[in-house]
């Protein structure tokens, strides 16, 4: 991985413990909703596909490409759970992410205010998550300020 690539990646993981956590979880709610899903389908449609193949008056060819045919059914909706499994693996990092900067940077401005710094400011993206809780700590800060003039 290039050290481009991987400066990119650590900053997706702003704290890796909560967001791997949450990834993880997200990821594994999905892979069982998923196994679920192809348990109940490929029981039901393998067994009656199965049954309606043999019954039926169809050469061994034809019999053989039905079943073809079913693999190939099998396979698609096998790559199609996968992708849907990446989908929300990364929806699951970007979400972390627009939930873990807000924390991030509210811990470095308490550690500033902390430090004697009181005109320190939280300022998020425009896309993080608990902007009302930025602007309230920043309306407190403002009072605090007025209150020590």
């Amino acid at each position: 991985m290039s050290l481009n690539k991987k400066r990119k990646f650590n900053k997706l993981l702003i704290n890796p413990g909560f967001q791997l956590r949450y990834v993880f979880w997200l990821t594994a709610s999905g892979f069982v909703l998923v196994a679920i899903n192809a348990l109940i389908a490929f029981s039901f449609i393998r067994e009656n596909y199965i049954t309606l193949v043999e019954l039926s008056p169809m050469t061994d060819e034809t019999k053989a490409l039905m079943h073809t045919e079913l693999q190939n059914l099998i396979l698609g909706l096998s790559v199609t759970s996968l992708c849907f499994l990446g989908l929300i693996t990364f929806l699951g990092l970007v979400l972390s992410h627009r939930t873990a900067g807000p924390l991030y940077h509210l811990n470095r401005v308490f550690n500033e205010i902390q430090a004697g710094n009181r005109k320190a400011r939280a300022k998020f993206r425009q896309q993080d998550e608990f902007q009302e809780v930025a602007q309230s700590f920043n309306k407190m800060m403002d009072s605090i300020s007025a209150g020590n003039k």
